[in-house]
């Protein structure tokens, strides 16, 4: 590109340091060039700070939002966790509950509750089918002969299993159960008990002895009723 004096205006050679009319410096026409240029990269540089001030803005924007997004969520996560521990701990105190009362305990359950609710549908799921068709109303009525309000309570104190080789022997011979019932049992336990009747202000406690046998996988009451 052809160069000028800023003076004179004569062409200026190429490479020239002053003009050859005026001898004005050549310099000075550079340097209003550079002055151009540097402005120009100066306002590019100035755009791209802009720009970059921008970029910089907006990421911040970004990442406050983003951050402010985990949080909530991870409050809400600890609301979902509450009801999620309650739970596990319910799930633990049941299934503690559940060891606790073995399934042999079931049967004076029924018992229980057979004779505070005067259910006679109750005391027959804790005895075997035999004794169940025995259970007439005049037996009925005799089992619940109690005219107020009343509480009955079953605590087992104590219990023995009888050996599998003497079950049979043991509930014939000492509990009188009947032969087709000790066949079939798998096993037995002695249950020592403690019955108390809590009414008209008064509590009576007595100490009985139960006799639970597994038979067809259900545990029932031979002895003790």
């Amino acid at each position: 590109m052809a160069k000028f004096c800023s003076k004179c205006g004569n062409e200026l050679k190429e490479g020239a340091r002053f003009c050859s009319v005026c001898g004005n410096p050549v310099k000075q026409v550079q340097s209003a060039q550079s002055e151009a240029t540097a402005g120009t990269n100066e306002e590019r540089q100035g755009v791209s700070s802009q720009q970059q001030g921008f970029t910089a803005q907006d990421m911040q924007y970004q990442q406050m939002a983003g951050s402010a997004a985990p949080v909530k969520k991870n409050k809400n996560l600890w609301l979902l966790a509450i009801p999620a521990a309650l739970l596990v701990i319910l799930l633990v105190i049941f299934g503690i509950k559940a060891v606790l009362s073995p399934a042999y305990l079931k049967p004076v359950k029924y018992m229980e509750k057979a004779f505070n609710k005067q259910d006679i549908d109750l005391m027959k799921k804790a005895v075997p089918d035999e004794y169940a068709a025995w259970m007439t109303d005049d037996i009925v009525d005799y089992m619940f002969d109690l005219d107020s309000d009343y509480k009955i309570t079953i605590k087992v104190t104590d219990k023995e299993k009888i050996a599998k080789k003497d079950l049979e022997e043991t509930l014939i011979d000492d509990y009188y159960v009947l032969d087709s019932i000790a066949e079939d049992a798998k096993a037995g336990y002695i249950l020592e008990a403690e019955a108390t009747l809590k009414q008209d202000g008064e509590k009576d406690t007595q100490d009985i002895t139960l006799v639970v046998v597994k038979v067809d996988g259900k545990w029932v009451i031979v002895s003790g009723l």
